[in-house]
């Protein structure tokens, strides 16, 4: 057996975060475990033929000032900052992103149907308190939105309809744009821009790896190859590849509900474990051809007749993701899709149908990806569940951080922020 101060579980950003911001407060008498053979969790990056592709799309949205000084320290010129170029293909249209403040791009009865609910809705008396994420949409937006594009969008992407759902993690997520603002964009584009990724920053090469990679170097007491199976929190240690570690206290950045039913000696955390819910996500992966397409960012899907619910171009946020005349794309579709030559003939007669590739374009290669937490789902036990769960384990000496750890819609900022706010708690 071995004894630390502190083991980290988990050596994705927020992992690795916490074990460097240990380290800077002169801290080391850490163990940081990671269950792969190379750190990242979801923001592991792919390297075939010339191309990169992360785990679909993996942006820095950077927010707050030390979140951009660490992020520059870590990959000095390795960093571009580029624009948003979002797109809503729905309706035989192309709508700019956000859809709710470009009416302007849709068919005119769609439109129309957009500005009347949004009138009739602004004379409603006000919902302060939606008891759902549908009714937050209306109270927002009018009905017309609602169906046009955030009933069918969100039902695809969550695989549940939105009023199962809360709407606790639309804060800094769904643009709120004025009721006013709203209306005049059925009439002309706005000049203003909507969103908190009007601008990102991405890797000049190494994709989402090089933050990792970069972050990874400054660790020093990490240990690859090392799965947890067991855990007591009674008794403070943590089985390891087989070995007994000992610890004083637990970071935990693993996904909430795996980490649960990792605990042997907390019957209710592993019951608790059982009401938190998660929407996985597939992921195809495509390298073609062919040159003269327009650039774009990624582009949101919520028709039925489409197979995915949104499409990143992998080769548009760096030059370096795919050789010369060539380009790279993430497809993600909603579950845990059968990986067979139909699901991909139909996803590549669905971008074909939207011009995002043609018959000119030479396939170079495609894989799949299988990501089976990706979204924590808001439903009506999420909130009291997580909330419980997380102040039952900090009595026990463990912290939860991260996306997954909290169990949460986040930034990958938040997570390099969460593991400093973690190694000060700790120290």
């Amino acid at each position: 057996m071995i004894h630390v101060h502190t083991l980290i579980l988990g050596g994705g950003l927020t992992g690795l975060s916490t074990a460097y911001h240990l380290q800077k407060i002169g801290r080391t008498d850490y163990l940081l475990a990671e269950r792969e053979s190379v750190c990242g969790g979801l923001c592991k990056s792919v390297y075939k033929d010339g191309f990169t592709f992360d785990y679909a799309g993996h942006l820095l949205h950077l927010h707050t000032p030390y979140g951009k000084k660490l992020v520059r320290m870590l990959l000095k010129a390795n960093l571009l900052r580029q624009e948003r170029r979002a797109w809503i293909y729905t309706n035989n249209a192309r709508v700019p992103f956000p859809f709710q403040a470009n009416l302007f791009a849709l068919p005119p009865d769609v439109r129309q149907a957009c500005v009347d609910g949004l009138v009739k809705a602004a004379k409603a008396p006000p919902n302060t308190a939606p008891k759902n994420f549908k009714e937050w949409c209306i109270n927002a937006f009018g009905k017309g939105v609602y169906h046009a594009f955030m009933r069918p969008y969100n039902t695809k992407l969550w695989g549940r309809a939105p009023e199962e759902m809360t709407a606790d993690w639309c804060g800094p997520f769904v643009p709120l744009p004025a009721p006013d603002e709203i209306i005049k964009s059925a009439h002309k584009p706005p000049r203003k821009k909507f969103g908190y990724n009007n601008y990102f920053y991405y890797p000049q090469t190494g994709g989402c790896q090089a933050l990792v990679n970069a972050l990874a170097k400054r660790v020093t007491n990490l240990r690859l190859n090392s799965p947890v199976s067991h855990i007591s929190l009674r008794k403070k240690t943590a089985v390891i590849n087989g070995e007994t570690v000992s610890f004083d206290y637990l970071v935990n950045t693993l996904a909430l509900p795996a980490f649960l039913k990792l605990v042997t000696d907390e019957p209710a955390l592993t019951r608790a474990a059982e009401k938190l819910t998660v929407q996985p996500v597939t992921v195809y992966n495509l390298a073609v051809r062919g040159a003269g397409k327009q650039p774009f960012s990624w582009i949101y899907c919520p028709d039925d007749k489409d197979p995915f619910f949104r499409v990143g171009m992998q080769s548009s946020f760096s030059p370096n993701n795919a050789p010369e005349s060539c380009r790279a794309y993430y497809v993600e579709l909603s579950g845990k899709i059968p990986q067979m030559p139909a699901a991909e003939k139909r996803i590549w007669n669905a971008l074909l149908q939207k011009g995002i590739i043609d018959t000119n374009d030479e396939k170079l290669f495609s894989f799949w990806q299988f990501l089976p937490f990706a979204y924590a789902v808001y439903d009506k036990n999420r909130a009291k569940t997580v909330q419980q769960t997380l102040a039952r384990l900090e009595k026990r000496g463990c912290f939860c951080a991260g996306r997954y750890g909290k169990w949460e819609y986040s930034f990958m900022e938040t997570s390099l922020l969460q593991g400093l706010e973690t190694a000060k708690k700790l120290v």
